[in-house]
């Protein structure tokens, strides 16, 4: 019965609405500053770089220079459709895979850098994507990430709860109430640049924002320490993570 809801959702409002108008929903906050933090985010990437869930391809304008070679990855049948038009006349040396964050076609420590924009809220485990993450960066890598994340606001986050189900209907599985932050920080992975900000022109209830670099530690580096990252609360369990 899942399946079949999954089907038709997905042969309708997943195609329809979400893919063929995810830029049109998106172009408010893109105007007001979202493109921005794209580029903002992006700016460090180098080398050889995999982007996961590329969606429309909204981040493709904002790859420096010193990318120099370009994988692109989305797994969902509609935005790959709507991907392969933006990528055809790209000047950049681009590869276009179809494949989920949790399980990457591609070898141990074979790229530089791994970006994303608004995925850990939408995958089903970010535990086994970051640790995927990990394993395809070479030892010293990096993971450029922008995430919309649980909002540190008690009385925001208790609304993100209250929403969510809604939202994750409307947001083909978005989890808007996910408390990215302190999922990246129990990862193995090691954060050295972090900007809570929020997204500019959007609802309330998923404007809090957080762009970041983490890296992959080099081969034998000691363990890292425990962080504990404080994040609205809603009653005394309130632990979900965020992005979209």
């Amino acid at each position: 019965m899942a399946n079949l809801l999954k089907k038709a959702y997905n042969a309708t409002w997943g195609k329809y609405v979400f893919a063929g108008m995810y830029d049109r929903f998106l172009a408010h906050v893109e105007k007001h500053g979202l493109a921005e933090k794209r580029a903002e985010m992006l700016a460090p990437a180098y080398g050889r770089t995999i982007e996961l869930g590329t969606g429309t391809g909204l981040n493709l304008p904002h790859y420096p220079d010193t990318v120099t070679e370009l994988v692109l990855t989305e797994p969902y049948p509609p935005m790959v459709a709507k991907l392969e038009e933006k990528i055809r006349d790209n000047p950049k040396r681009i590869q276009l895979t179809v494949a989920g964050a949790e399980r990457l076609p591609f070898p141990d420590a074979s790229f530089d850098t791994v970006a994303a924009a608004m995925i850990l809220c939408t995958v089903p485990d970010p535990d086994v994507v970051l640790k995927e993450i990990e394993r395809v960066l070479k030892p010293g890598g990096q993971y450029l990430f922008l995430e919309h994340v649980r909002n540190r606001d008690p009385r925001i986050a208790r609304r993100q709860d209250l929403i969510q189900l809604g939202w994750y209907w409307f947001g083909n599985e978005c989890h808007c109430n996910r408390p990215t932050l302190q999922t990246l920080a129990d990862s193995s992975l090691e954060i050295t640049d972090l900007q809570e900000t929020k997204m500019p022109g959007a609802w309330e209830f998923i404007e809090a924002m957080a762009i970041g670099r983490a890296v992959r530690r080099p081969d034998g580096a000691p363990a890292k320490e425990p962080v504990t990252v404080s994040v609205g609360k809603a009653g005394s369990s309130g632990s979900s993570d965020c992005g979209c």
